[in-house]
């Protein structure tokens, strides 16, 4: 379950140890041959953070613009940002707002983490614009193409050139974004974690003031005296790093494989075809519980079954707006009790049912079934579904 979308390995390392070096930093922005490529996001006013993309053909994907390819007065607000960067000035977001994404090393003989799904490949790119061929970035031992995701939300300027291109808009519909190549999906799940989460911590939860995000937006900071934070002056600080938060994600399954139990969402209601889509059980972890307890619990709250093995597979970033989806296996030894299903509990299911596997997989061969679809291909829903229809788990 390596090819997941928003999860897909691709060319791009993060080189997370450069992110503090702020003379690397400044060099991949004032550089003018540095290579390095930017996507674009603006906030929409509700508390959601949106980005750029570009459609032709019916296809969508992430506009993406090499910096030196820019008009010198927009090129300037980068430089003033490096500036204002190096030095941790409070006004650091008042333009723009940066983070580095990492070094594409795609293309490269030598590689230093992976070595294959071409971030590049699949991007689309205005009519009008034109790349330039730069070498390499080169820094210390390590190279690559530097990619940086930029909010745009404070800076005009800038907005008004990116609506400049055809056929690119601000998009904020899931179903275009999830039209996108897998390795495009990556890099957007990836970006846009960090843009949410810059775009709602403003404020230390501490003392109330500003702060700023540093080590090139992946990490924020406080300027108040340590002892007058109660969050600064704590032996262990969670709040200045990005949240991830987990959520359980179960395909369920008789202990012979034969059965599959799978729920319809309330929030799922039949589509214009009539077909409703019928899925893993999921829901989020809580404080003090482990991968399996909370698989069993989650099974049990929504089902009313009972599982008794547990089996960890795979795991999912999904960026509405943070969640890492951990992919599990439950086993449901049937007794006459452990399989009765009961929505009841948490009424979070419209419905709940125990699948034949041969009926899954007809629908996973394109067949049909009753008011029945699956969730999409590529995520790990479908995939887990998938394993267990063919026995693989």
């Amino acid at each position: 379950m390596t090819d997941i979308f928003f999860g897909t390995t691709t060319t791009l390392n993060r080189f997370s140890f450069l992110r503090a070096n702020d003379d690397f930093i400044s060099r991949t922005i004032v550089d003018p041959l540095s290579p390095t490529r930017l996507v674009f996001y603006k906030q929409d006013g509700k508390n959601g953070v949106h980005p750029y993309m570009i459609q032709r053909s019916g296809k969508y994907g992430l506009l993406n613009l090499q910096l030196n390819t820019l008009p010198s007065h927009l090129v300037q607000i980068f430089h003033d940002w490096s500036a204002k960067n190096s030095k941790k000035t409070i006004d650091l977001r008042n333009d723009v707002t940066l983070v580095f994404l990492g070094l594409d090393e795609d293309g490269l003989d030598e590689k230093y983490l992976f070595n294959e799904n071409s971030l590049t490949s699949s991007f689309i790119y205005p009519n009008s614009y034109k790349l330039k061929d730069y070498p390499q970035f080169k820094y210390d031992k390590f190279q690559g193409t530097p990619y940086y995701a930029v909010d745009v939300t404070h800076c005009q300027q800038l907005q008004n050139y990116l609506s400049s291109f055809e056929d690119v808009d601000i998009v904020n519909s899931m179903m275009s974004i999830l039209a996108v190549s897998k390795n495009e999906s990556s890099l957007f799940a990836y970006s846009k974690m960090y843009m949410d989460w810059l775009m709602r911590n403003r404020f230390c939860p501490g003392c109330g003031q500003k702060v700023i995000p540093v080590d090139s937006g992946t990490r924020l900071l406080c300027q108040t005296p340590k002892n007058e934070c109660p969050v600064k002056s704590s032996a262990v600080s969670n709040v200045c790093f990005p949240r991830t938060d987990p959520v359980i994600i179960v395909g369920a399954v008789s202990s012979d494989g034969k059965k599959i139990l799978l729920g319809n969402n309330q929030r799922h209601p039949a589509g214009p075809n009539g077909k409703r889509m019928f899925s893993c059980i999921a829901g989020f972890m809580e404080p003090g519980e482990t991968i399996e307890e909370s698989t069993l619990r989650e099974i049990w709250e929504e089902t009313g079954c009972s599982a008794r093995e547990v089996k960890i597979v795979a795991s999912q970033p999904w960026p509405f707006p943070a969640n890492l989806m951990i992919g599990c296996f439950g086993v449901v030894h049937f007794d006459g009790v452990n399989e009765l299903i009961n929505t009841e509990l948490d009424n979070e299911l419209a419905d709940c049912r125990w699948f034949d596997a041969d009926e899954i997989k007809t629908l996973l061969n394109g067949g049909d079934l009753e008011d029945v679809s699956l969730p999409m291909e590529g995520s790990i829903a479908y995939e887990l579904i998938k394993s267990l229809a063919l026995g693989k788990y």
